[in-house]
């Protein structure tokens, strides 16, 4: 592919951004980054790629709960930055030296805020309601009731938020950090796969 062209997902829990995501770079033979850009970031931070998802997993939901906070704490010199945002700094500079030169499919990792003005980028945000949402979660993670997808989905997407806005300053799931937002259940996955197919064209002239 000549033109450079990068699609970053955005995503509830159990809405399918995953599985979009990865049927998009199926379709358009590009490189897909989610879990999987664990590996660049260790070789980025010269860590072992288990210690730096241990890592992350260890930091998930403990994040303070503020909106922009990262912004404001790197204004004041005198604080030191926690390993949640060094880890942070690393995946963000890893994403905008991706961005660029490479084509390629991003799910999560907050990149719709780190792509935030970057002409070659559409930023998708995938959502669904809960009786959509709440079957797909119990297979994914073998759940036993729909209370459990729930509880799963709903501290899912609570990380994901918490994550978002600290440190992109941003509301997560509204559309202003977002160029396009689509409910995953009016088309299903491979309905809304055709439509992001069909915007994507059209903004990258394919």
């Amino acid at each position: 592919m000549d033109k450079q062209m990068i699609i970053s997902i955005g995503r509830q829990c159990g809405s399918g951004g995953q599985e979009i995501g990865a049927k998009l770079a199926e379709h358009y033979g590009l490189k897909l980054y989610d879990r999987n850009i664990m590996q660049l970031l260790a070789e980025d931070m010269e860590k072992d790629p288990a210690s730096v998802a241990r890592m992350e997993e260890k930091l998930s939901g403990l994040l303070p709960k503020r909106r922009g906070g990262f912004e404001a704490k790197m204004k004041d010199l005198m604080n030191r930055l926690s390993a949640s945002d060094e880890l942070y700094l690393h995946e963000r500079g890893l994403i905008e030296r991706l961005a660029e030169t490479e084509s390629f499919v991003i799910v999560g990792r907050g990149a719709n805020g780190v792509l935030e003005g970057n002409p070659n980028a559409l930023r998708l945000f995938i959502f669904a309601p809960d009786d959509f949402r709440i079957p797909r979660v119990k297979a994914q993670y073998q759940l036993s009731s729909d209370l459990e997808a729930k509880k799963k989905m709903d501290q899912m997407d609570k990380e994901r938020r918490e994550f978002y806005e600290y440190y992109s300053g941003k509301v997560w799931g509204l559309y202003d950090p977002h160029d396009l937002m689509i409910n995953s259940s009016l088309l299903g996955i491979d309905g809304t796969v055709d439509l992001i197919i069909s915007v994507a064209n059209k903004k990258f002239g394919l």
